[in-house]
This record gives structure tokens, sequence and C-alpha cells, in this order.
């Protein structure tokens, strides 16, 4: 129980300190309004667009309020380390000192997002360390495993491959989740994937399934079954997967990259006297933003017109934003709220702006291993082509003479001719699933999306429909 508490509480620092430098942006904009560090704890503690930030500063209002302590001194009693004590010390001390706090939140913004660059840098140099042992792990030690049992093929060979496998998979999947839990926070995909897999697994399995059963007549299953439906099931899924994907990733991409134009052209038009909410409306007027951007603005502005306020647009949108302009778009709101001016609007748009490139530099880094998992399945299967094509048959020759001579023994009991389909079936089947697997893994490592693990598999399983019947062919 107590494991279980640790564990949580250690799951909640972890995200705490992920909204941390956000809820550094969002103190400054309140201090850039003329608001007391105070205040800006309270806007903290309302923000819907950082959940742990907001239960945290929460809590720390309310044990103020149990414990009968002005809430300064209460700040200095949850100071710990990380971005988040920064803020709580920093809010304590330019109250308790009456220094300037637009020069010290300033500061302290620059901190927050210069730490930030920093622990992306060091997650995508992690990344691809991990991308790198994936390829032994998952690419390199399966393909020798399989080799291996392929020179000493023979009946028992086939449950230890599956099992092995069957392995391979589960630890692959483990690998996914290690690395999934790591990402940047930009957008929720869940819906999306929800969607895919109900819209496109049955189409798969389907495929599958029927090039198994004998259902899909290709001569090629003849030799290659298990492989051959296992790969046309995976192209069947992850075509059609891939082609949504790649419209929902160009969306998402564009709306991030496009979020620091709009947040400027907002400070612009803040900056010559109209409110929050009319400088987004002339933002939308002028036009010039990206397709989907200026949708997705003309979707806030229409709900804000029929509801009457930029707050209560929020409410009815923010499920539909990814997280920056969720968050973004609250602060706009609580901006007109506290009667902020163009320099909050402007801090906000510099802060965006450098938390966008810090994502940004972190995809670029992890992007160049994409192709890995297409040379391993290459590879893997090329070997077992030659295997198959000259040691397995000419084991196969010796097993015959083996039952023909009983006189004949062997520390080992080699495969007959009759047995060699069978085992080339298992053993194909093995290096196609530890081939998707580690696409899976390539793609979502690299990519930090599960969505970008489509296109890899989506390469992988046609790259092993065209080596099998190359394989065949041969």
């Amino acid at each position: 129980m107590r494991l279980a508490e640790a564990l949580r509480e250690k799951v909640e620092e972890k995200r705490l300190e992920r909204e941390a430098p956000l809820a550094a942006i969002a103190a400054q904009v309140v201090v850039e309004a003329d608001r007391s560090p105070l205040e800006a704890v309270s806007v903290l503690a309302s923000l819907d667009s950082l959940p742990s930030v907001s239960e945290a500063a929460e809590g720390v209002i309310k044990k103020s309020l149990l414990s009968l302590k002005p809430l300064h001194e209460q700040l200095y009693e949850e100071r710990r380390d990380g971005t988040w004590g920064r803020i709580l010390s920093t809010v304590a001390y330019v109250e308790a000192s009456g220094l300037d706090p637009r020069a010290v939140f300033k500061d302290l913004v620059k901190t927050a997002l210069r730490d930030l660059r920093a622990s992306y840098e060091q997650l995508s140099d992690r990344f691809q360390a991990m991308i790198r042992v994936a390829g032994v792990a998952f690419g390199a030690f399966p393909m020798m495993v399989s080799v291996m049992l392929a020179i000493l093929a023979s009946d028992s060979v086939i449950p230890l491959l599956l099992a092995f496998t069957l392995v391979n998979l589960v630890l692959a999947a483990l690998w996914t989740l290690l690395a999934d839990l790591q990402i940047p926070e930009i957008a929720d995909y869940a819906p999306f994937y929800r969607r895919v897999l109900a819209k496109w697994l049955p189409l798969g399995a389907a495929v599958g399934a029927a090039s198994y059963l004998g259902l899909l007549y290709l001569p090629i299953s003849l030799v290659y079954r298990s492989p051959l439906s296992l790969s046309l099931g995976a192209l069947a899924f992850s075509l059609p997967a891939y082609l949504e994907w790649r419209l929902q990733a160009k969306v998402q991409d564009e709306l991030l990259e496009s979020l620091p134009l709009v947040l400027r052209g907002v400070a612009e038009q803040v900056s010559k006297g109209f409110s929050v909410h009319q400088a987004l409306e002339n933002v939308a007027k002028a036009g010039g933003l990206p397709r989907y951007a200026d949708k997705l603005l003309t979707l806030i502005l229409k709900e804000a017109r029929i509801y009457g306020s930029l707050r209560d647009a929020y409410v009815k949108v923010r499920d539909l934003l990814p997280k920056p302009w969720r968050f973004s778009l609250e602060l706009l709101v609580v901006a007109e709220e506290v009667g902020a001016g163009a320099g909050a609007i402007h801090s906000l748009a510099d802060s965006v702006a450098e938390y966008v490139a810090s994502v940004r530099e972190f995809r670029r880094k992890t992007g160049a291993y994409k192709w890995l998992s297409l040379g391993m399945a290459a590879l893997t299967l090329a070997l077992l082509g030659f295997i198959s094509h000259t040691v397995m048959a000419r084991m196969a020759a010796i097993g015959l003479l083996a039952e023909q001579n009983p006189v004949i023994t062997l520390p080992f009991k080699p495969p007959t001719p009759d047995q060699l389909p069978a085992l080339k079936d298992s053993i194909y089947l093995a290096a196609a699933a530890n081939s998707l697997a580690l696409a899976v893994v390539t793609g979502k490592t690299s990519g930090w999306r599960m969505g970008d693990a489509l296109p890899e598999l989506l390469k992988t399983s046609a790259l092993l429909l065209a080596l099998l019947v190359a394989l065949w062919w041969a």
C-alpha cells in the first residue's frame, strides 16, 4: 500500500514538473498586468489547462487557510526542488522583499524555459540511446536467435521459437509504454487511436485470417502461409490508418507551429488599444494564417459570439484543443479578465515560441532512426532465405538419410524434407512478427507519438511482403 502511494506521488510530481514551465509563464502574465504575485497563485489554482499545477496551488492555499498563516509564509514552507519549487519561492520572496515582480518573473520564465530546453535535449539523447538499444534488443538479437534456430531446425525448435517471439512482443509493448511515459504532452491522441483501431483493426484481422485459412488464395500461401498472413493483415490495417494519421499529424503540427504567430498578432492588436477578444477577431479577419489554424481560430470566435465571452468559448472548445493551444487560450482569457496589456501578451508569445522551438528540436534529433526497422527486416529475411536454401536443405537431406538408415546416430535430430515446410513457416512467422514489433518500437521512440509508428509499420509490412515474394520466386 505504501509502495503504491509512493509511486502515485512520484507520478504526480513528474506531472507537476512537466506543467511547471507553463505555470511560470502563467504567473508572468498575471504580474505583467500589475497584479500581486500572490494573486498569481490564485490564478494558477483556477487553471483548467494545467490540472496538476491547479491541484498543487489549491493545496497550498488550503493549507494556508487551515493553518491560519499568511500565504507567503505557507509558500516558504512548500519550497522544494525543481521549477515548481522555484515558482513558489519566487512568489514568496517578491512578496516579502518588495522587488519589481515583472523583472523577477521574467528571469524566472527564462530560467524555466532554459531548463525545459536542456531537459528536452537530455530526453532526445536518451531516446537516441533507446533506439540504438532497441535495434539490438528487438532487431539484432531476434535475428541472431532466428538464424541459430534455423541452422539447428527440428520439431523441438518450433515451440521454443514461438515462445521467444511471444516474450519479445511483450517486451516491445513494455518498451513502448516506457517511451510513452517520457514524452512531452502536446495533444490527446487517445480518441483518434480508439477510432482508428475500431475502424481498421477488424479489416486487418479479416485479411490476415482470410489469407491464413485459404479464403484469399495466393500461390505463395502454400509456402509462406503464416508470415504472409501476418504481413497482409498488418498492411491492410496500417495503410488506411496511416492515411488518417497523416492528416491528423499535419493538423497538429501546423497548429503547434502557428500558435506563436497567432499570439504575436494578438499582442500587436492589444498594443493598439483593442481588448484581447477583439484582438483575436482582428487577427482572424486579417487572414494569412495557415489553413487549420485559421479554421480553429474561426471556431473559437464563433463560440465566443454565440455565448458572449471568450471564457465561455474556451469552456466549449477546450477538449478539442492541443495542449499548448488550450493553455494559451486560457491565459488569453485570464489576461482579458485581469486587464493585462500588450506586454503580458508579448511575454506569452515569446515564451510559447521558445516552448515550441524546444519541442521541434527534440523531434528533429530523434527522427533520423526511422529506417532502422526496414534495414533489420531486410537483413533478417535475407539471412533466413540464404540459410533455408542452403543449410536447411542439406540438413533435411541428412535427416532423410538418418531416417532411412537407423544405424546412423547424430547428436541432434535434423528435420526431414516433409517437416521442412512447417519449420520454414514458423521461422519466417517469428521473423515477421519481430520485424513488425521493431517497427512499432522505432516509430514510437523516434517520433514520440504512437501514430508515428504507423508509417514504419506500413513500410515494414510492405517490405516483408516483397521479400517473401522474392524468396518464393527464388
